[in-house]
């Protein structure tokens, strides 16, 4: 072992003492162990989700905290579950360190982690550590259920239906673009903790399931330009987005000025809202609530038949191209 690195097995430990013990009957085997164990039981189906965070990628350890990363890591996976209409249970992590800050990344990795798993009530049940030859990659997949009847998938909207998203959009893009065009630290408005917190719409996405309004739903992770593609492709449909109804970001006139692109950009390409785009069944309309335990609901649009998406902007109609994160762009 290279002084100042830690050992896997003191790293192990050491998350193991931050995770705590678990108190849920379920788990038969936890952390330790080559694997996992928990019980189901009938009538439900285990929901598994996977995502990679890349240190230069997908955060940036000049304005990101251990803490943050930790938070957003699993968040990013709460969102997943909360567009199948489920409930989050357990999580696992693989961690590759560099040599330089590791242990220190760690334990601050894990608190974020740790807060943000409370809130939801998700237990970290294991994972891998391996040492990286350059830079901090994540890996966290999460475990989670849902009642057969009630999951929700990208396939199932239908021409006619009404089109819904959580929240406002591109307000975490605007947090990232206000902290890279920044040469010191600034306070942490609203958009900067949007990007570096995000907030996953779990409840909302029981809430539409459990009472089977939406009939496909989709999280906003690369913006809402490409997400509404795959949701219509998926469902081999069309989609017309209204743009006076769209809810943009509330950001501080000061903070606007600086920004190179208007809100509406922002609303349409930005990534990372974790937002919850839903189609809903015009006679289930009614039924849709203008909030969700205070998160606002907002109707953008509706679905079409196959003849791709469109925009109306006033009297202006024009095609809605996929202009969001493209990992391969």
């Amino acid at each position: 072992m290279r002084p100042g690195f830690p050992s896997e097995a003191h790293t192990i430990r050491a998350i193991q003492q931050i995770a705590g013990r678990p108190k849920d009957r379920r788990l038969v085997l936890p952390i330790g162990d080559d694997a996992a164990a928990f019980r189901t039981r009938p009538g439900c189906l285990i929901l598994v989700s996977t995502d990679a965070l890349v240190e230069g990628i997908h955060f940036d350890l000049r304005y990101y905290s251990g803490e943050d990363v930790g938070w957003k890591a699993l968040a990013v996976n709460l969102s997943d579950i909360a567009a199948m209409g489920g409930t989050p249970l357990y999580v696992t992590t693989s961690i590759a360190l560099p040599r330089k800050g590791a242990a220190d990344f760690v334990s601050r990795f894990y608190r974020g982690l740790r807060a943000i798993a409370r809130e939801h009530a998700v237990t970290l049940i294991g994972g891998d550590t391996c040492r990286s030859p350059q830079g901090f990659f994540l890996d966290v997949t999460i475990i989670g259920e849902v009642k057969p009847t009630h999951m929700l998938t990208r396939r199932g909207a239908k021409p006619g239906d009404l089109l819904y998203v959580t929240g406002e959009l591109g307000g975490s893009s605007i947090g990232l673009e206000l902290l890279s065009c920044s040469r010191k630290p600034i306070p942490r408005s609203a958009a900067i903790r949007r990007h570096l917190r995000p907030q996953p719409r779990c409840a909302a996405g029981r809430f539409l399931a459990e009472r089977k309004l939406a009939s496909a739903m989709i999280d906003l992770s690369d913006g809402l330009s490409t997400d509404l593609g795959r949701l219509c492709e998926q469902s081999g449909v069309g989609a017309l987005v209204e743009t006076f109804q769209l809810p943009l970001a509330k950001i501080p006139d000061r903070q606007r000025r600086v920004l190179p692109n208007a809100l509406l950009h922002y609303a349409l390409n930005g990534g990372e809202d974790y937002e919850l785009l839903f189609a809903v069944p015009q006679h289930l309309s009614q039924q849709v609530p203008r909030q969700i335990e205070g998160l606002p609901l907002h109707r953008i649009g509706r679905i079409t038949r196959p003849s791709g998406i469109w925009l109306l902007d006033g009297q202006r109609k024009h095609r809605l191209r996929p202009g969001g994160f493209d990992h391969f762009a």
